[in-house]
């Protein structure tokens, strides 16, 4: 019922826990791929897959739910023995409030844990009034034990290491991931982007996420992709080509950068969502990468550091400053830009940044 056995003669073996969420097969969003794709860079590293089944607990009693999740990540970690190691992709999608217990338990045996990060609630809903206080609390405890339980953590980047170490998680078990990595099956370069090109918006057009989309400045244009847009609320410069699978959606983007921008207004990322950008990567900003395109980010944003290190796109304080940015750039500027993102884009389909931060792990 939960994959391979552990034992292997006493042989230390390297497990990820394979933790799938129960009905996500055919969505035409992002919301698996970053984590499939860990899964397939791990299985390429040689971890093998612990995986925990569960039933549909989302129609028990809360307090039924969770002592089955607890029962079911048990017996997956019982199967740990001493000098195996586990990497768990964080938040567990079917998590329990007692996983640092679980985990210390199977630490007693000898097993080491990893977390790999995708979301931290406590940072994400740090600015948001729209998460009740107990929640906020209740998220801050429960993560908090996870990270100071595990034996080592991949964290999206600096900024975040050092609100957490902040927060008491010792520095020396993190490592930066830098940016997520975006596997693209079968893919082609295309023909060059141009300069002159409109901004390309991909991922949750949803008002209540991107809000901005529908207070932009007339200049300049941009090409829209994916779920939830409110075509009746369209603009005049946007062009709207309707949603795509994760991995058919590089092939689709045209246009001359990525955005990568979150909350209701283009003057500045603000409320739970645009606040969020200052500690963790976008995900978006990897599909941009990966599929040959430089970005635009918002300078507050975590992965500006990134983007002027790596001089792989444009750095703006507000989308109403885009167009004189863009005007300003010459033709030279751009190329290097884009051929920066190309070779970023090709470590990206490789799983670089992953199997890098992994060889750091201690």
């Amino acid at each position: 019922m939960f994959g391979k056995i552990a034992s292997k003669g006493g042989e230390k073996v390297k497990y990820y826990l394979k933790d799938s969420f129960l009905n996500n097969n055919q969505e035409k969003n992002a919301g698996s791929k970053a984590r499939n794709d860990v899964e397939a860079i791990l299985i390429s590293e040689g971890y093998e897959g612990l995986e925990l089944k569960v039933e549909n607990w989302f129609k028990m009693n809360f307090f039924k739910a969770q002592q089955y999740k607890y029962n079911m990540l048990k017996s997956v970690f019982e199967q740990l023995n001493s000098g195996d190691e586990l990497v768990i992709q964080f938040p567990i999608i079917h998590h329990t409030f007692f996983i640092s217990q679980l985990i210390k338990q199977a630490q007693k045996r000898g097993a080491k844990f990893y977390l790999l990060i995708h979301d931290i609630e406590t940072l994400r809903h740090a600015a948001g009034s729209e998460v009740k206080f107990r929640h906020k609390l209740r998220n801050y405890f429960q993560e908090k034990k996870a990270l100071m339980a595990v034996d080592g953590l991949v964290v999206h980047n600096d900024i975040m290491k050092k609100v957490l170490a902040d927060q008491g998680v010792p520095v020396d078990k993190m490592v930066s991931l830098e940016i997520f990595d975006y596997l693209i099956p079968n893919f082609e370069e295309k023909t060059a982007p141009q300069k002159d090109q409109p901004i390309i918006v991909a991922g949750n057009l949803i008002p209540t996420k991107s809000g901005y989309l529908y207070n932009l400045p007339d200049q300049p244009a941009y090409n829209l992709y994916g779920v939830g847009y409110d075509e009746s609320r369209a603009l005049e410069n946007t062009t709207y080509f309707g949603s795509f699978m994760p991995d058919d959606l590089p092939a689709a983007l045209e246009g001359s950068f990525g955005l990568v921008w979150d909350g209701d207004s283009s003057e500045t990322c603000q409320g739970s969502y645009g606040n969020y950008l200052r500690f963790n990567n976008s995900h978006k900003a990897s599909l941009y990468l990966a599929a040959g395109f430089p970005v635009v980010v918002w300078e507050e944003s975590a992965l500006a550091h990134f983007v002027i290190d790596k001089q792989c796109g444009l750095v703006v304080s507000s989308l109403s400053d885009l167009k004189e940015n863009l005007d300003t750039l010459s033709e030279e500027q751009y190329k290097e830009m884009l051929e920066n993102a190309k070779q970023i884009g090709s470590k990206l389909r490789q799983g670089q940044y992953l199997r890098t931060a992994l060889s750091k792990l201690k």
